[in-house]
């Protein structure tokens, strides 16, 4: 799903759904040092608000469709997607996020990512 991801610290995150999958990885990319994390959804209340705004205080949400249009305020340096969004819910926004050579990834790119971090330590 995704090309090379750099560490998450300092990195501008967009989150693409708040689901149980949006919301970890949100929490996981703050935890790791990344200097934003904003969390997309079409819904304007969904279930894990209340949660991200607990775990997450500075994450911002943004609702609304999840289009090319979201790049617009939103600075990224990492589009993750979550597994319960369709690949057709998300194209437009996968699209233009590619073209502007942003990294697209998801949740076990991050899973991944954490691994070979561990793997490295313990070398």
């Amino acid at each position: 799903m995704t090309t090379t991801m750099q560490p998450l610290q300092d990195t501008n995150v967009l989150v693409l759904g708040l689901g149980s999958s949006g919301l970890a990885m949100a929490r996981w990319c703050a935890r790791q040092g990344a200097a934003s994390v904003t969390v997309a959804d079409t819904r304007e209340t969904p279930p894990q608000l209340a949660a991200l705004r607990a775990a997450v205080p500075d994450a911002r949400f943004v609702h609304g469709a999840l289009d090319a249009a979201l790049l617009q305020p939103v600075r990224a340096d990492l589009l993750l997607k979550s597994p319960g969004l369709t690949p057709a819910q998300v194209a437009a926004v996968v699209e233009a996020t590619r073209a502007d050579g942003i990294p697209v990834a998801g949740e076990l790119d991050l899973f991944t990512q954490a691994l070979a971090g561990l793997r490295d330590t313990q070398a």
